[in-house]
């Protein structure tokens, strides 16, 4: 067991090292870092007479307008509402200074926060088998899972928080509102010579902001780029969205949203991620059965580094495993156990009125038989 424990940590670090970790905060909140990094528009303050309060933050009506369009170019929102499913499957490159690490990956969506997310890393293997794992979040019982080579753990903490993030079934414009965030229209700017507006994003606290820029000339997405502070020094990422194809529903309705399959993201100017999709599908009705628990045996570490103890303990039937939460909560303090400080002291006395209850001797050991 401590041999597969050893593969799967060293599974999980590659993984981990493989991943890319979108973490958003604001500009004006980071570090010194943020001078280095070279900003090619400069924010313009355009006060909208017409701006509306959204949880604590301002939504101009001219950003409302450059999104409305943008929705209308995929596809519109009565085709949007309509999605029910969908999944995708992709290539994605990961580039460093060593060399290039491929992912075959399957991602499957489904309403009410269902996710599935199957990974093939090309060029390595554990115990001579592909390195592959399987990442799930049911949002109906709060609870995520991995399965790797035959076993199981909990999907928690930051690895579930970077799973989750940033995954839409339908489009993240069509409940900008009603999930609390905000809009401003702050300029415009140029995209590979395409003329772009820019409009951007900020949740209810206005520390997490992003920066959407969207083509005048055909309304889509082009680009969306946002600070990165979750590192030792702050970066500049950018995600470029190329090729939009209509991609038609499997439901026989003959809607069709367009989709872009090539994305490529940039980490202080140098292409870092690229991702090739080469089957989308909407609408496929995909079942429940692929959001439940996998089965495997429990895994006694987490996937992100933390030491769990077993959830079903030896030669016994396993139950139902206990909820957990999103963050994984219980509720209680995990800090050291202090040691006693009165070894070595004089006890002290009983405060004045308060009863004295006398400490029952323990019984004697029975006497051992001699033979």
């Amino acid at each position: 067991m401590s041999r597969l424990t050893g593969n799967l940590f060293c599974g999980a670090l590659l993984v981990s090292a493989f991943c890319v970790t979108p973490v958003l905060w604001t500009q004006e909140g980071a570090k010194k870092g943020t001078k280095q990094v070279e900003d090619l528009f400069k924010k313009v303050d355009l006060k909208s007479q017409d701006e509306k309060k959204v949880f604590g933050q301002k939504s101009d009506k001219v950003a409302e307008a450059v999104v409305a369009r943008y929705l209308d170019a995929i596809g519109g929102k009565d085709v949007l509402v309509l999605v029910k499913d969908r999944m995708a499957k992709f290539r994605n490159i990961k580039y460093s200074a060593t060399g290039e690490t491929e992912a075959v990956i399957a991602l499957y969506l489904k309403r009410g926060h269902k996710y599935r997310e199957e990974w093939e890393i090309k060029g390595f293997k554990i115990k001579d088998a592909p390195l592959a794992f399987t990442q799930i979040y049911n949002g109906e019982l709060q609870e995520g899972w991995v399965k790797m080579l035959g076993t199981v753990s909990p999907l928690e903490g930051r690895t579930l928080s970077v799973f989750v993030w940033d995954k839409q079934v339908d489009d993240f414009f069509l409940h900008w509102q009603e999930d609390g965030y905000g809009l401003k229209m702050i300029g415009q700017g140029l995209v590979d010579d395409d003329a772009a507006d820019i409009v951007e994003v900020s949740d209810f606290t206005g520390r997490q902001k992003i920066r959407y820029f969207f083509s005048k000339k055909t309304g889509l997405l082009l680009k969306k780029e946002w600070f990165d502070t979750s590192g030792k020094q702050t970066v500049k990422k950018e995600q470029f969205y190329k090729l939009y194809r209509p991609i038609k529903f499997k439901d026989k309705s003959n809607h069709a949203l367009k989709f872009p399959l090539k994305v490529e993201i940039h980490v202080d100017g140098d292409l870092d991620t690229q991702r090739q999709y080469t089957d989308i599908q909407y609408n496929q009705n995909l079942k429940d059965a692929l959001f439940a628990k996998p089965e495997g045996i429990p895994f006694t570490g987490g996937i992100d580094g933390t030491k769990k103890t077993p959830r079903v303990p030896a030669a016994t039937k396993a139950g139902p495993a206990p909820p957990v939460g999103v963050h994984a909560g219980r509720g209680r303090s995990r800090g050291k156990k202090k040691g006693s400080k009165t070894r070595g002291q004089t006890p002290k006395k009983p405060a004045a009125g308060a009863k004295v209850v006398p400490v029952k001797p323990a019984p004697p050991n029975p006497a051992k038989k001699t033979p």
